[in-house]
């Protein structure tokens, strides 16, 4: 009789720690999964270059007065003006990122917009025309003799 009850609480004691161990590998594989995904978030706020994405930080993207200045070259090449994906389809292939990332060409639109907007208000470029939804940006010529428009007669 003191066998069979030796045996019984062994058996109950490889059961327990059996499911100790199992309970750990759980908490391991949760640990992984947490550490890839504090790795992929890392990943994504270093990111520089061409490997950028639109849900990156883009402001690592262009810097300081890179991206006027882009807008700026690409209205200038273009006497009848562009609209803002067309701008940014220029940009892309210049600055040498993916064509096919329709994320990230949304995001740099966004990001032209905000710019021809404010020079927009500063008169820097004028509305051309509508195609569709799509407003053509134009560089602004001014035709009262450089005047600023509060000086005029």
């Amino acid at each position: 009789m003191p066998e069979t009850l030796i045996a019984k609480n062994l058996a109950d004691k490889r059961k327990e720690i059996q499911a100790y161990i199992g309970s750990l590998e759980r908490d391991l594989e949760q640990a992984r999964r947490d550490l890839s995904a504090i790795m992929a978030t890392e990943h994504i706020f270093k990111a520089r270059g061409p490997n950028v994405t639109a849900y990156m930080e883009l402001s690592f993207l262009f810097p300081r007065h890179e991206l006027p200045k882009l807008v700026t070259a690409a209205l200038t090449a273009a006497p009848d003006g562009m609209t803002a994906p067309q701008i940014a389809k220029q940009i892309i292939a210049e600055k040498g990122l993916a064509k096919d990332d329709r994320h990230l060409s949304r995001a740099i639109v966004y990001k032209l917009i905000q710019v021809l907007r404010r020079w927009e208000k500063a008169r820097k470029v004028t509305r051309v025309k509508k195609v569709g939804t799509a407003i053509v940006w134009g560089i602004a010529i001014n035709v009262c003799g450089g005047l600023p428009p509060s000086k005029r007669e």
